[in-house]
């Protein structure tokens, strides 16, 4: 009877111990597998971050090299922009010079009138004697006058004033008295040009041969010149450097 309970006691023994050894052997395996897929796991995330470097290298020298050709469009466009501005301010000038546009600023205005005649058909004293509106024209730029008026004629560098015809010509458009000379300048040199001691105007008007006045203003408006000059023989010449 006691050698039927030890063999029980000892059955169950090695059945405890093999359950106990099956656990402990599962959980090796559970335990290896489990060290072996971290591994590869971490062996992938390994070639991802080499990856995820590589292109963004790959970004940085394309942002570079993006940056580098903005810097080029923003420094021609700077450049075309300098080149294009200089261009609009030398046309200006030259327009402003040529007078083939119209300008505004300070000055003065002249006005010349014949006095009055009792005669209503004598011819102007100031058609013939033209040579009044010259001087006083020549007065005006040596005293500076940036643009000059008669009536509605802009004076220009190849501006003719005659008689011809019983007609004073300015730019071969017939002008009769009153004469209005707008000139823009500093007004107060160009007034102080005419109305030196001894001059032009003191002499026309000590003599009254005609009447003169001269008013100084804060804003005159010049017309454009609407006559175009064509050269026939003058062209430009190739300057060798």
């Amino acid at each position: 009877m006691k050698d039927s309970k030890g063999r029980v006691a000892f059955a169950l023994v090695c059945a405890v111990l093999g359950l106990i050894i099956s656990m402990q052997f599962k959980t090796v395996r559970n335990t290896t597998d489990g060290g072996f897929l971290s591994t590869q796991r971490a062996q992938q995330l390994t070639v991802d971050i080499r990856s995820l470097r590589s292109e963004k290298e790959r970004l940085n020298q394309e942002l570079t090299e993006l940056e580098r050709r903005l810097k080029e469009y923003e420094q021609t466009e700077a450049d075309e922009n300098y080149i294009i501005r200089n261009l609009k301010n030398d046309l200006e000038r030259f327009q402003i010079l040529s007078g083939y546009r119209t300008i505004e600023g300070p000055g003065i205005v002249v006005t010349l009138e014949d006095n009055p005649s009792e005669f209503a058909n004598e011819t102007s004293f100031l058609e013939y004697n033209y040579e009044y509106l010259l001087e006083i024209v020549n007065k005006l730029n040596a005293a500076g006058a940036e643009a000059i008026l008669i009536n509605d004629q802009r004076y220009l560098a190849n501006t003719e004033i005659y008689y011809n015809y019983n007609a004073l010509l300015i730019n071969s458009m017939p002008v009769s008295p009153p004469f209005q000379i707008k000139a823009i300048g500093n007004p107060e040199t160009l007034e102080a040009a005419l109305n030196m001691r001894f001059d032009i105007v003191w002499k026309v008007k000590q003599d009254g041969l005609f009447r003169i006045n001269i008013k100084k203003q804060n804003n005159i408006i010049l017309p454009r010149h609407t006559k175009v000059v064509k050269f026939k023989y003058a062209k430009p010449m190739e300057v060798v450097e």
